[in-house]
């Protein structure tokens, strides 16, 4: 009886669907690197986790969101904008390379080399 007592709660526990995250880091080259993370689900038509979706240029941190993305497990596209989706901030497209992904970020008229990592 005590038996069934410890492993009835446990079966539950592994009964329950796993709500796995990921997410990426990327970072340009250079003196005044760019960078950006985001974060999502695993699951069909999952959104971007808002709390995470980040943006420093040069250390200082810039407020974005991520209405628009595309990643098949071969190629990343996100596209930041501002909170309210009137100005683009940024746009990354990248490929994979192994374990990274690599490829260009573009910000403020201007095309930088960027190397994305899961994360």
């Amino acid at each position: 009886m005590r038996l069934a007592l410890l492993v009835l709660p446990l079966a539950v526990v592994a009964a329950t669907p796993a709500h796995a995250t990921g997410g990426f880091i990327c970072r340009t080259g250079g003196n005044q690197p760019i960078a950006v993370s985001v974060g999502f689900g695993h699951t069909a038509g999952s959104p971007l986790l808002r709390d995470v979706t980040r943006l420093t240029d040069n250390g200082r941190r810039v407020a974005v969101v991520a209405p628009q993305w595309w990643f098949d497990g071969t190629e990343l596209r996100l596209l930041l904008t501002d909170p309210s989706a009137m100005r683009r901030e940024a746009i990354i497209k990248a490929r994979r390379n192994g374990r990274t992904y690599d490829g260009n970020l573009w910000r403020g008229g201007k095309r930088y080399w960027v190397r994305c990592r899961e994360g």
